[in-house]
């Protein structure tokens, strides 16, 4: 929130045919009432936002200050609305401002017959400690900081551009014929493009920081020197306002004479209203201009008007000779000053107990901090630590387990030291009784109770799904392959053979298979003889044999009896 103290003029242009200009001063302006004189208006104000704006019109005289007064009207709403919102949303307020007046202007132009008017504008928004501009044309706005001045705008003009792209110098722009011919302006119908504001202008402002809004006859028709110097000027905001149009006239400035000064004089206080001094206006005319004296250092000047001469930040000016001594002077008596605290705060040692104190404070702040963080984590982990262990028996209901491994010991106790009672193998069953520890008491055998390792025990039989080893028959396996040859002798019987000598050998063979056949149906053994009806078989090949070894034997005697 910024504490200010604002000044502005407007003065009637004492030239026909020359911009028309006007002001918005915290939501003042000058009337049609107010044109035979000057305008003058002082103002403190604590508001959160404080807007103040010039206006320069060009076109035909009446239209042009009748249509400053109209967009002076529009102007007062937007503003009203805006200040009436907790926080000001600078791009949608800009955007509105740019496209009302715009339009306002355009609907003028039509409603005149399509009289081409096309207007500048230069608006401040101070909102809190921030200062915030929104700048169309060539009108002018400049920032007076530690006896130095920042431009804040630049003008929006076809020579400007020339000068920008290199085209023609600085000097050349003042008599170029382009000087005049805006590139942006408020009034510029659909079909000629949008209007761009240049919004990118925004700071922190300081205390004692003063900004001024000039009109044309301030800014480009009054040397840049002489302009500066009296902006640095040591002067409250009223007075260097009538300085700066009195210089500008007595120049010979006879239009555009209208100067914003508002001074910051503090920026942190709580919110407050507004405070209008109206009474200050003036209802005389403008005084018979004091003649130049030869010693004036402005007497007689050859630089071109213009931004060049504001453009260097690091320019200091000064007001005269004697000013400039005497703040010499004072800075000294300052800095000497200054530097006797300096010397006094470094000597004094309750300034190093001073800080001593704050030290060991904030270190014993941040150990106590972490001590109790760690306290606050860890107290859980630290309880356990005191926390007396003691072996509990759980006591569960008594239920089936099963050993898993062979050779298992159980204790007489649950203790690896105590003595151990017996030895079980996998898959011995155990009735579990209780648990402690790490072991488990059971009973086993005819009653027997021990304790065993809970991990050596399972719910599972660990035996389910292991295959037992094949068992032996005990059936003798047959080992002479002769001794079967006496079942089928009637097969290998000689008697049929020689009683039908005749006989082929086919016959015979179809004998001596004949008994096969019911040795392989006779015989169906079970399971427990399967082993048994190899060996039988194999006594076949052997009988077979014989009887065809007999064959041979017998076929030599047919020939004989025949």
């Amino acid at each position: 929130m910024s504490k200010t103290v604002s000044t502005c003029i407007c003065e009637t242009n004492q030239v026909q045919n020359q911009p028309q200009e006007n002001v918005f001063f915290h939501t003042l302006y000058r009337t049609q009432a107010d044109f035979p004189n000057e305008f003058l208006r002082t103002a403190r104000s604590t508001s959160p936002i404080q807007i103040c704006a010039v206006f320069s019109t060009i076109g035909p005289d009446s239209l042009g200050a009748m249509l400053n007064i109209q967009l002076n009207d529009e102007l007062t709403k937007i503003v009203a609305a805006a200040q009436s919102q907790p926080v000001l949303d600078f791009d949608a307020f800009s955007n509105q401002v740019v496209n009302v007046l715009n339009i306002k202007v355009c609907n003028y132009v039509v409603a005149k017959g399509g009289t081409p008017l096309k207007v500048s504008m230069t608006m401040s928004i101070i909102e809190g400690d921030t200062l915030r501009i929104i700048h169309i044309g060539n009108t002018k706005a400049v920032l007076i900081r530690d006896n130095k001045i920042m431009a804040l705008t630049e003008e929006q003009t076809v020579a400007h551009r020339y000068v920008q792209m290199g085209a023609i110098t600085p000097d050349q722009e003042k008599t170029h014929p382009e000087s005049m011919n805006l590139t942006q302006y408020l009034g510029k119908l659909p079909q000629d493009g949008a209007v761009i504001a240049d919004k990118k202008v925004r700071l922190k402002l300081k205390d004692n920081d003063q900004i001024c809004l000039m009109g044309l006859g301030v800014a480009k028709l009054m040397p840049a020197q002489m302009r500066n110097m009296i902006l640095v000027k040591p002067q409250g905001t009223e007075n260097k306002c009538r300085d700066l149009v009195t210089s500008a006239y007595n120049y010979g400035v006879k239009y555009g004479l209208t100067v914003i000064m508002i001074n910051v004089e503090s920026t942190f206080l709580l919110p407050g209203d507004a405070v209008i001094n109206s009474n200050l206006a003036t209802e005389a005319g403008m005084g018979k201009a004091n003649p130049q004296k030869e010693e004036e250092p402005y007497s007689q000047f050859n630089e071109p008007y213009g931004d060049r001469a504001d453009d260097d930040e690091t320019t200091r000016f000064g007001a005269t000779s004697e000013d400039e001594e005497e703040l010499g002077r004072k800075s000294k008596k300052d800095k000497s000053k200054k530097m006797k605290a300096d010397k006094k705060k470094n000597s004094d040692p309750s300034t190093k107990k001073d800080i001593i104190g704050a030290l060991l404070t904030f270190l014993i702040c941040g150990a106590v901090a972490y001590g109790g963080m760690y306290l606050l984590f860890n107290a859980k982990h630290l309880f356990d630590l005191f926390k007396p262990k003691t072996s509990e028996t759980i006591v569960n209901e008594e239920h089936v387990m099963y050993v898993v491994t062979d050779n298992t010991p159980v204790y007489e106790s649950a203790s690896l030291d105590s003595a151990v009672i017996a030895t079980l193998n996998r898959g011995d069953l155990v009735t579990f009784t209780g648990e402690e520890d790490t072991f488990s008491k059971v009973r086993f055998g005819e009653g027997t109770e021990g304790y065993i390792l809970s991990m050596q025990l399972s719910e599972d039989d660990p035996t389910l799904g292991e295959t037992l080893p094949e068992m032996q028959d005990p059936t003798p396996v047959p080992q002479d392959t002769a001794a079967p040859a006496a079942d089928p002798a009637p097969a290998a019987d000689p008697a049929p053979v020689n009683d039908t000598p005749a006989e082929t050998p086919a016959a015979t063979e179809a004998q001596t298979e004949a008994p096969t056949e019911p040795v392989v149906t006779e015989y169906e053994p079970d399971d427990a003889l399967e082993t048994t009806a190899a060996p039988a078989e194999t006594t076949e090949a052997p009988a077979e044999t014989a009887a065809e070894t007999a064959a041979p034997e017998t076929q030599p005697e047919a020939p004989a009896e025949t």
